[in-house]
């Protein structure tokens, strides 16, 4: 009778013990990669087979052929690997695929175990993307389906390959083979897989695992379509399911600065919470009910330190610019700056009230880097008939710092805010400006002229010199917080 095995091949399935069998190269963490070693040791397997460990594959394979009793004739391995295109993938992710590791093992199989009949079903396109892998899995297990005989036995190997990999394989693997199926999953040191009678156990918690690592990264979105995906198997309980989705649309809309649709969701939330959770929903709804300029720059500061631990450096200087501006507007507003229609313009009357300040405007001595100019570059003249901006804002403020007494305690944060300006000015490079230009943590460093981390310390820093209280309390920790409680709860 023909035994099917489904394996995922992860980047933990293939093990080198003696790794000094491989070629020295000058940089030590060249054999990380997975592409790169299981492309070595495929080149040159019996230089290495004797060294090669299956650590995930080898118990269920000693568990299918000696306790099982499966001749070796009679079982069907298939192997999930990951193969990306070099040419559209990060070469960090291209490095990570586990295509080459297949084909150490398909070897193996033969010399090893003597199978005959071993596969290997490439993954070209993301094998962390859920959506992708369950498509990938539907179609290609409704073919393998096809070719094996409708009375087989088909066991899912699980343990290796990403979240979205193990989750997937489960789902379609139930979905097309429905009661055929026995799930398999490694634990770790275990003589034996442990078969799991209902495949939907480990997906939920593998499910939880993938909510757990969203909600660290801040990946709000992401974790509430893995809720609304899975969320039965997540939270059995509607109650709480409906809870964490709230929650987690209540953190995407924040951090968005979507205070509207967040306000939503916590209105919804409220419904369905209880005790301290109620109370924290309800300090939350009164802190984006009538945000001040205050709340909205400490806002800015706790996104922008996500956005730098992201690596998402164009949406971090994003807030830098929006953080100089909206600072200098209001020290200009305490200054006694008056708008015409509205706040988007100076009163230009107002302006020529103030000769001194008319005069100042017309011959700055500053440029839009936030430097001062050297003595041979010449004057320039500020115009304020358009839309007020950060360089005109931090002109009216400079002028009331050096020409007007009771102002002039603000000196020092004003030159902090200035030192802002040339990291500011990367977001008029790139997308969201008026240029083409990606901006990394180089970038960023070197228009600072100190470390990324300095400049989170430097946001916080201003802020306090311009309110005399410290930004508040983090609501992405805050609510990081909340709904880990909220899933531990569950498992």
């Amino acid at each position: 009778m023909t035994v099917l095995l489904l394996a995922n091949v992860g980047n933990r399935d293939v093990i080198l013990t003696d790794r000094n069998r491989l070629p020295e190269h000058q940089d030590p963490r060249w054999w990380d990669s997975p592409r790169r070693l299981g492309e070595e040791i495929a080149a040159n397997l019996d230089h290495y087979a004797a060294a090669i460990e299956l650590p995930l594959l080898h118990p269920t394979l000693d568990w299918l052929l000696n306790e099982q009793g499966v001749a070796p004739g009679d079982l069907q391995v298939v192997l999930f690997a990951s193969d990306q295109p070099p040419h559209l993938t990060l070469e960090r992710d291209w490095l990570k695929d586990t295509a080459p590791f297949a084909e150490v093992i398909r070897n193996l199989l033969e010399k090893r175990y003597k199978i005959p009949k071993r596969f290997i079903k490439r993954i070209e396109g993301s094998p962390a993307d859920y959506a992708n892998m369950l498509t990938y899995y539907m179609q290609t297990l409704s073919q393998i389906a096809t070719n094996v005989s409708p009375d087989a036995t088909v066991y899912l190997e699980v343990s290796g390959g990403t979240p979205a990999m193990s989750s997937m394989l489960i789902v379609a693997g139930v979905e097309v083979f429905g009661d055929r199926v026995h799930t398999l999953y490694q634990e770790q040191d275990a003589r034996y897989p442990s078969e799991i009678g209902v495949a939907q156990q480990l997906f939920a918690r593998k499910s939880r695992e993938t909510l757990l690592g969203q909600i660290k990264l801040f990946a709000y979105n992401a974790a509430l379509q893995t809720v609304e995906q899975s969320g039965r198997l997540i939270a059995p309980d509607n109650h709480r399911r409906d809870l964490l989705a709230c929650l987690l649309r209540y953190a995407d809309r924040r951090l968005a600065f979507d205070f509207r649709r967040a306000r939503n969701a916590l209105h919804s939330a409220l419904a369905l919470s209880i005790g301290n959770t109620q109370a924290q929903i309800r300090f939350w709804l009164r802190e984006l009910q009538e945000p001040t300029i205050a709340d909205n720059l400490s806002e800015v500061i706790h996104s922008a330190a996500i956005k730098l631990t992201l690596g998402e450096y164009a949406d971090l200087v994003q807030r830098i610019f929006r953080f100089q501006e909206a600072s200098f507007r209001y020290l200009a507003e305490q200054m006694g700056m008056q708008y015409s229609k509205g706040d988007e313009y100076l009163d230009e009357s107002w302006r020529k009230s103030l000769p001194a300040l008319d005069n100042y405007l017309r011959h700055y001595r500053r440029g839009q880097d936030g430097r001062t100019l050297a003595e041979t570059d010449r004057d320039i003249e500020v115009g304020t008939t358009r839309s007020l901006n950060r360089f005109n804002l931090g002109a009216i403020v400079e002028y009331f710092v050096e020409h007007e007494p009771r102002w002039k305690h603000r000196r020092a944060v004003v030159d902090r805010l200035f030192s802002l300006s040339a990291v500011a000015d990367l977001r008029n490079k790139g997308l969201s400006g008026h240029g083409f230009n990606g901006i990394g943590r180089e970038d960023l460093e070197a228009a600072l002229g100190d470390s990324a981390d300095a400049l989170l310390d430097l946001l916080r820093r201003i802020y306090t010199e311009i309110f005399d209280v410290p930004p508040g309390e983090d609501p992405y920790q805050a609510v990081n917080t909340l709904l880990v409680k909220i899933i531990e709860a569950l498992a």
